[in-house]
């Protein structure tokens, strides 16, 4: 049974019981209280006020899992919206031009040099979406619990994106603000540019509005730490095939990453056993290699890490791959 349909089919039957087993009980539970009642009536009473409120906060609780706990599906659930089957289309049909590369959103097959441009929007909003949990104090630590974060997102100026019009190539992008403590001077030269775009949320009007279509561009991503910027150049990112991903595969070692430390932490599957091909996912996949600020680098061969793609250049944002012999 695949995953996503077990998890339906425990949902179904949690349904079952709440609906039929949980109201028997309740009736059974009340004819005790009621004869309680009858035999001892102050004691009755005490032991019905603390029953309900047992029964509030056990209700919150499962209300709040309900409605807050995260399928370990999450992120491929979320990708998979993104490019949805139409209403009036067979399902043989949807998966036969999904194999093929189309994206039914946009209604047309999209090269790997258009892709990109979507693809560059959507790890943008890869890193809002880090961004928010760090707004949001949902960052987790060590210990499993969440660090206050958000103040620190203020104080430094950070926790956002900036796109800055300017080529620049990851090794120009180091030789430019050189390597050390002393480079955010540069690095807010970088951010003061002309024309450039900052992203706080994934609401931001500029950010929904902006296609990505300048050719030449650098990002720029700060979180609340002020001496932890990444940095990603003009020759940052480039969209892979399915046959170009399995030759990088076979000549570098890469590793899947399903679970952060720190943020990301929803647990993340893709559903066994289905071809992810036949859902428009995997046909195409987007290489990263970005630079941390003030830290040497070295151009490496093949992206530091491959993200899926579907065939409208959404990025999933987990399970990704990543390389492990530099």
């Amino acid at each position: 049974m695949h995953g996503e349909y077990k998890e339906m089919f425990l949902i179904f039957v949690g349904i079952i019981v709440i609906t039929f087993f949980l109201p028997l009980c309740g009736v059974w539970i009340l004819v005790k209280l009621t004869d309680l009642a009858k035999a001892h009536p102050k004691p009755a009473k005490y032991i019905l006020i603390i029953m309900f409120i047992i029964l509030m906060v056990a209700g919150g609780l499962k209300i709040r899992d309900i409605y807050y706990k995260k399928s370990p599906y999450y992120f491929w659930n979320e990708l998979i919206k993104k490019n949805p089957k139409p209403n009036d289309i067979t399902q043989e049909e949807f998966e036969a031009k999904n194999r093929a590369g189309y994206c039914w959103r946009d209604k047309k097959y999209y090269s790997k040099e258009e892709l990109w441009h979507k693809a560059m929007k959507s790890l943008t909003g890869r890193m809002i979406y880090k961004n928010k949990l760090y707004w949001d104090n949902e960052v987790i630590d060590a210990g499993g619990d969440p660090r206050p974060t958000a103040a620190d997102c203020n104080r430094s100026g950070g926790c956002r994106v900036w796109q800055v019009p300017m080529k620049l190539t990851n090794q120009k992008l180091q030789d430019y603000i050189g390597v050390g403590d002393d480079y955010m001077q540069k690095v807010n030269e970088l951010k003061n540019t002309e024309n450039v775009q900052s992203y706080v949320y994934a609401r931001d009007k500029n950010y929904v509005n902006d296609d990505f279509k300048l050719k030449d561009f650098i990002l720029v991503h700060q979180l609340e730490n002020r001496d932890y910027i990444e940095l990603y150049g003009s020759d940052c990112c480039r969209v892979f095939n399915k046959s170009e991903w399995s030759l990088i595969r076979q000549k570098d070692n890469y590793i899947p990453v399903s679970s952060n430390l720190a943020t990301f932490v929803e647990e993340s599957k893709i559903p066994a056993n289905i071809n992810i091909s036949s859902w428009g996912v995997g046909n195409f996949y987007l290489g990263v290699t970005s630079i941390l600020a003030g830290l040497k680098y070295k151009s490496p061969e093949y992206p530091s890490e491959i993200f899926y793609l579907n065939n409208c250049g959404d990025v999933l944002y987990k399970p990704y791959y990543k390389r492990v012999n530099f």
